[in-house]
């Protein structure tokens, strides 16, 4: 991906290994990341797995940007749990491409995250 993510760089997201049409990233939560009951904030997880989502999307020569994402928050996780975010490409057509991101704690399944690019 060109450039660099600030938002990504501040919330400690790392990418463990990106190619065309798929990306892994992790996030270690730390208390910046959690919301008022303790848990990892909803937009810390969101972060994560539009990060992945973007990383996949954008991989080498490729310029595409969102333009429609949803995510399901299933399961909670707290501070010290590592989360990965495991973008794919579903559907890649002329000028759209369809990516599912599944954010993992450990095997469990915490969110999932489904994203339209629009490819420039």
């Amino acid at each position: 991906m060109k450039g660099t993510d600030y938002l990504a760089e501040a919330l400690g997201i790392k990418v463990l290994e990106a190619k065309d049409g798929y990306c892994k990233a992790s996030m270690k939560v730390e208390k910046i990341h959690t919301n008022a009951l303790g848990f990892t904030h909803g937009g810390a997880i969101f972060s994560l797995a539009d990060y992945a989502f973007a990383h996949a999307c954008n991989y080498g020569d490729n310029v595409a940007v969102a333009v429609q994402v949803n995510i399901n928050y299933l399961k909670p996780s707290v501070e010290g749990d590592t989360l990965t975010a495991e973008a794919v490409r579903v559907n890649d057509g002329k000028t759209t491409g369809l990516y599912h991101v599944t954010v993992r704690k450990n095997d469990k399944i915490i969110a999932f995250f489904s994203g339209l690019a629009f490819k420039k």
